[in-house]
Parts: C-alpha cells; sequence; structure tokens
C-alpha cells in the first residue's frame, strides 16, 4: 500500500524533530551545567505555532477535525449541507481574518517597529510569517474537506 506524502506533514515531521532536538539539548544542558539555553524557548515557541496550524490543515485532510457529529447526525440531508456550508464559510473566514490580521502585524513590524526578538535578535516578522503561508495550507485543506463532506451527504440522500 503506497502511501502520499504530503508537504504539510513534512514540514510538521521536520518542525518537531528540531524542537524535539532542541528541547533534548536544553534538558541535557541544565541537567549537566545547571544552566538552560535562554534562546530554545523563543525557536520553540514560535515552531509550535507553526506546527499547530499544520496540525489543523492535516486535520481536515483526514477528517479527524472537531465535529459534533452526536448534533450533525440528527440533521436531515438538506441541513446537513446548510451545517457543512456553513462550517466552510465560517472556517475560511476565521483563518482568511487570520492571514490578514497577520500580514499587517508582518508590515507593521517591518516598516515602523523594526522588533527583534530577545534572545536571538532575529526580525519577529521572521516568525510571524509562518502564519499566513500555513493558514492558506488550512484553507485549502478545510475547502477540500468542505467539499468532500458535501458529496458524502449527496450520497446517502440518494
Amino acid at each position: 500500500m503506497k502511501k502520499n506524502l504530503h508537504l504539510d506533514e513534512l514540514i510538521g515531521a521536520i518542525l518537531l524533530g528540531i524542537m524535539s532536538l532542541i528541547t533534548f539539548v536544553n534538558v541535557v544542558n541544565r541537567y549537566l551545567f545547571k544552566h538552560s539555553i535562554a534562546f530554545t524557548e523563543e525557536i520553540t515557541v514560535n515552531m509550535f505555532v507553526w506546527i499547530t496550524l499544520l496540525g489543523i490543515s492535516m486535520a481536515f485532510r483526514k477528517g479527524t477535525n472537531l465535529k459534533m457529529t452526536n448534533l450533525f447526525d440528527l440533521f436531515s440531508p438538506p441541513l446537513k449541507k446548510v451545517a457543512i456550508i456553513g462550517a466552510g464559510i465560517l472556517g475560511t473566514f476565521l483563518f482568511l481574518f487570520l492571514i490578514v490580521n497577520s500580514l499587517q502585524e508582518i508590515y507593521k513590524n517591518i516598516t515602523f517597529y523594526k522588533t527583534t526578538s530577545e534572545a536571538l535578535g532575529i526580525p519577529t516578522w521572521i516568525y510571524s510569517l509562518g502564519t499566513p503561508i500555513f493558514s492558506l495550507v488550512v484553507i485549502r485543506e478545510l475547502l477540500k474537506s468542505t467539499y468532500r463532506m458535501l458529496k458524502q451527504t449527496e450520497g446517502k440522500e440518494e
């Protein structure tokens, strides 16, 4: 059985591996030398945000996203379609809102604030880039999931 590896899964696995390695090195360093490495938290927290967005897109693709199936199963087929479309629209607007606001924040950080991170001195907009990029991936998977669910509902209706 051949399994397709999606880019978001690969990126998520790489980020998780890097986070695990950084955290492991920090724990060993703290145990041996009684001091932690200051910049590790900065990196792992930002990677955690990215992994969360990637996980959301994977959940939509695999159909394991949060659902209220007990209530949904009581709906008639036409009402199920309305609920699926409504959830798809609301989810899309939520992540579009996230994209717009994160792009505004990135713009402000580049042009006005010019803020850098505490430990490494990296411009903070670099950490923020993952949010709009991975939100686009979430929207793509959300729309595909909505379409799949509508097709499944139509198939059961007949």
